[in-house]
């Protein structure tokens, strides 16, 4: 790969200006190179405003580019596995959003399609790399709190229903558990290292006959037990965060999301000792981004891709089969 990652982005979602495009112009050896969009006038006015160097008519000419490296696939959950196979299969690596896809299966043929164009497949889950967040793992695995025993995970925060709002659309992926939950459990599975052996969720629907709200149990060989809860109704209040008790102590994090925004991180042992974390006012997507960069440059791993995709996806399919939703992860 060339000095400077070169990025094309599909489409001109609402999540790409803070997830790649400002975090771009500040990491050294980026460059947005192309952008494409359903209405070739929308991807202009974003490339003007995001300072973008092509706009191209569409998304195959955009993917067989040989002026880009890697794609930005943020488009609704239902067309992820297309254009992410696709891309790849045009020599490119992707960063796909988060949730990867639409159920495992879509997943598993995803990384399938990686391995055989030998590209990298990203999560877009900007989080992990954010330092507070590897804080927080880096006290779990030097023992701080000893064995960990419960965590609790919420992620709340209003998404009204309109016509164009697709994660309020089963069509689209939309639902509580796909487009907010997948947070709670990817903190959760980042933390423990491992998969649950037990799943028990419910739900309550929207109109639209997606989950509102949701809450799920899961149970993991080691004793751990993670409850997750997630919410978009209307009216809701904004909420993100987790709590890991173990036998020595506990850790609370306040939005775990984005920590960079107010959040706080907080080690509390047994014997009264308490620790607070500093918290980087560099935001995660600014930290994901020269990770991607620098893991591309070096050929290391990143803690977003292989097989972690698969055990969410994989988890996130268990949890709506668990509470009578299957069909949604079906579609």
């Amino acid at each position: 790969m060339a000095d400077t990652l070169r990025i094309g982005l599909l489409g001109a979602a609402r999540i790409t200006p803070k997830a790649v495009c400002d975090p771009a112009h500040v990491i050294p050896r980026v460059r947005l190179e192309g952008v494409a969009a359903r209405d070739k006038r929308r991807a202009a006015e974003f490339a003007e405003l995001h300072r973008v160097h092509q706009v191209f008519d569409s998304y195959e000419p955009l993917l067989e580019s040989p002026d880009i490296d890697l794609i930005y696939n943020p488009l609704p959950i239902n067309r992820h596995a297309e254009w992410t196979i696709r891309a790849l299969e045009a020599g490119k690596h992707v960063l796909c959003e988060k949730p990867f896809a639409m159920n495992a299966g879509e997943a598993k043929e995803m990384q399938a399609a990686a391995g055989k164009a030998g590209k990298r497949l990203i999560e877009a889950f900007h989080y992990r790399y954010h330092p507070a967040f590897q804080q927080c793992l880096d006290w779990i695995e030097a023992g701080r709190i000893g064995t960990v025993r419960e965590i609790e995970a919420d992620f709340c925060v209003e998404i009204r229903d309109s016509d164009d709002e697709i994660r309020q659309l089963p069509e689209t992926g939309g639902g509580a558990m796909m487009d907010l939950g997948c947070y709670p459990l990817s903190w959760t599975l980042q933390a423990l290292g491992e998969a649950p052996i037990s799943v028990e969720a419910e739900a309550t629907l929207t109109r639209r006959g997606v989950d509102e709200s949701l809450t799920a149990t899961l149970g993991f060989e080691s004793g751990a037990v993670a409850k997750l809860s997630t919410s978009m109704a209307p009216g809701t209040p904004f909420k993100a965060a987790m709590t890991i008790a173990g036998s020595k102590g506990r850790i609370h994090f306040e939005k775990p999301i984005f920590p960079h925004r107010g959040g706080h991180l907080r080690l509390e042992t047994e014997n009264g000792g308490h620790e607070e974390a500093t918290i980087s006012p560099i935001s995660t997507y600014t930290w994901q981004l020269a990770a991607v960069l620098d893991a591309l440059h070096t050929d290391t791993p990143l803690p977003t891709e292989g097989a972690v995709i698969q055990t969410q996806q994989t988890q996130l399919d268990a949890i709506y089969e668990a509470a009578g939703l299957r069909h949604l992860r079906d579609r």
